[in-house]
């Protein structure tokens, strides 16, 4: 498996976090006031949520080996590329439309309130927990990086997907963190042109993976040039 897809939708998805919710993210009270017990306590947090994302990439990543053992491999990775770059050209409506779903948003609203719970009565106490339950709000990054892994069809291999896609979130996440502080008005607008361009990247991947592009054939179709010898 290529840590590459991974890693930029990790990317991808905390320009996502950064550009939309900057503010909700500073608000965490990790109360801390040294800058090393800030960073100490970030990685605590992020911890929890890369260990969630983990765990929904085992769940995913054995549901796709379910279905490649059916004999739909390939289908499953063209199927998560088209879902991916489908995303890409929604404007991230994809997560309004499931919150919409029967029963999902109020299983968001209990995730909700059991955070915001956590951060009353145990300020900069609970870091992880706090970090395990916002892995499983509605998220339009987490929804691709889940696609990649459900197309990993494996486990084992979903599962270290989704621990990647969380390590692609920390660099940006972190600093952003330990800064204290968001970006502004033109920097989001710009954050929000590339965020489709990587996850349309991942989906041409994903879909390149499916196909079996071979470029060879492209290349042995295009006459070469050079001086023939008789």
């Amino acid at each position: 498996m290529s840590i590459i897809p991974p890693l930029l939708l990790g990317f991808a998805g905390s320009l996502h976090c950064v550009g939309m919710c900057g503010p909700l993210m500073l608000a965490l009270p990790l109360g801390a006031q040294e800058k090393r017990d800030l960073i100490r306590q970030m990685l605590v947090y992020h911890s929890g949520r890369i260990l969630t994302y983990t765990a929904l990439g085992v769940l995913f990543g054995l549901a796709g080996q379910g279905i490649a053992i059916a004999g739909f491999q390939k289908g499953l990775s063209i199927a998560a590329g088209i879902f991916m770059v489908g995303m890409a050209f929604m404007a991230w409506r994809f997560e309004r439309l499931v919150t919409n779903l029967p029963g999902f948003g109020a299983f968001t609203r209990r995730i909700q309130l059991r955070i915001g719970h956590l951060m009353k009565r145990h300020p900069g106490g609970t870091s992880f927990y706090v970090g395990l339950l916002n892995g499983l709000v509605p998220c339009g990054m987490v929804y691709a990086a889940l696609a990649g892994a459900i197309s990993s069809t494996g486990s084992a291999e979903g599962g270290v997907f989704m621990a990647l896609f969380g390590l692609g979130t920390l660099p940006l996440l972190l600093t952003v963190g330990v800064l204290g502080r968001s970006f502004s008005m033109s920097v989001r607008k710009k954050i929000s042109i590339l965020q489709p361009v990587l996850l349309t990247a991942v989906g041409l991947l994903l879909l390149q993976r499916g196909l079996h592009l071979d470029l060879s054939v492209f290349e042995s179709a295009v006459p070469k040039a050079g001086f023939d010898c008789h």
